[in-house]
């Protein structure tokens, strides 16, 4: 069985095929399809099974005398095969659940026997091979709930499905209420303990995606994180659709983050070359400027025996003449120089100027 089986909410179901002549195979594969089909239902995923195998045909006994019987060979074991299962699952799912099993049992068609167990002790049994049969269940055990849980299972039913209770709920809660004889306080208080601490679907949204906050993009692909958030939701009554709908919605938030910081990166990244090259050409342009100058005011005959002497000469030629000290002082200005970098550039400039001589 699963979870605490005493729990006053719950319900335990064992659903076990009748029909020996069946191949096994055949039983075990739809018993096998059952789990699946209930595990994908709303809030159910989660949910433990107790499976019951096949009894195995026994040995046959021998005909004459001298003959042995028929046994397994030693060291061979045969596959478990199944005959039916047992699980426990809350009220509010009752109907839900019988309308699973129902479709399968039109597709299977076998002979089963269902046992139903409500709380505290009540046991119903039924055995039936069509789904019109399973109505009977279904009847028998609402008719065995006290009027308490009958109005809460309708109660979280709605809730399940809507995430609140919407104003044509409350209308159907209200005419629940009088068919089962509770008073309003009653039918408040059964509410109130349903519906938990958020009480409006709009109030499980703000808190819901609060908690994906925590999500971030190294953690997009955690499935462990989203499992602890699909628990989250089935804890505060946050329909399945509207959990997917949150959890799009903060992908969604987190993609967007994620194209617009690679935009601002690419954008800074090509600013930043735009100014390198910006620099690189201004100092060029300056360069130039400094080389046409002292080409202007020192022919090359004059460029000296040796680098040092060219750049005492040339720096003499340059200081010789407001002429010539006003064009440096307009270039630098122009090029937004500081003197350390027009000293450094002007140096270069003259090295290279002596290096080039024998071919100007």
């Amino acid at each position: 069985m699963v979870k605490d089986s005493g729990s006053s909410h719950r319900f335990r179901l064992s659903i076990k095929s009748l029909e020996y002549g069946v191949d096994p195979g055949v039983t075990h594969a739809g018993v096998q399809a059952l789990c699946g089909n209930i595990t994908r239902l709303s809030h159910l995923e989660n949910t433990t099974f107790a499976f019951l195998p096949m009894a195995r045909p026994k040995a046959r006994p021998s005909t004459q005398p001298g003959e042995s019987a028929i046994a397994p060979s030693a060291g061979i074991s045969a596959p478990t095969l199944y005959a039916g299962l047992q699980f426990e699952a809350p009220l509010d799912k009752f109907r839900v659940i019988l309308r699973c099993l129902g479709s399968w049992l039109d597709l299977t068609a076998q002979k089963t026997l269902f046992a139903l167990e409500l709380p505290p002790t009540q046991i119903i049994t039924l055995q039936t091979s069509q789904a019109k049969g399973l109505a009977q269940l279904l009847s028998l055990g609402e008719a065995l709930l006290s009027p308490q849980d009958l109005y809460r299972m309708q109660t979280e039913a709605y809730i399940d499905r809507f995430g609140e209770i919407t104003p044509a709920a409350q209308a159907n809660l209200n005419l629940a209420r009088h068919r089962v004889g509770l008073s309003p306080e009653e039918a408040n208080h059964l509410q109130a303990q349903a519906l938990g601490p958020f009480k409006t679907l709009a109030e499980k949204y703000q808190h819901f995606r609060q908690a994906l906050l925590a999500c971030q993009q190294d953690n997009v692909l955690d499935s462990d994180f989203w499992a602890v958030m699909g628990d989250k939701a089935t804890t505060m009554g946050l329909p399945e659709v509207d959990a997917q709908f949150l959890k799009a919605e903060r992908l969604a938030t987190l993609s967007r983050e994620t194209e617009r910081a690679q935009q601002q990166a690419e954008a800074a990244a090509e600013s930043a070359r735009q100014q390198r090259l910006a620099e690189e050409q201004r100092l060029a342009n300056y360069r130039q400027a400094f080389a046409d100058i002292v080409l202007a005011d020192l022919p090359p005959q004059e460029f000296g025996p040796d680098a040092a002497s060219f750049r005492q000469r040339a720096l003499a030629t340059l200081s010789a003449t407001a002429f010539t000290q006003g064009r440096l002082h307009q270039a630098r200005e122009f090029y937004h120089l500081s003197p350390s970098e027009a000293e450094s550039l002007e140096a270069t400039v003259l090295d290279e100027l002596y290096s080039r001589s024998g071919l100007l």
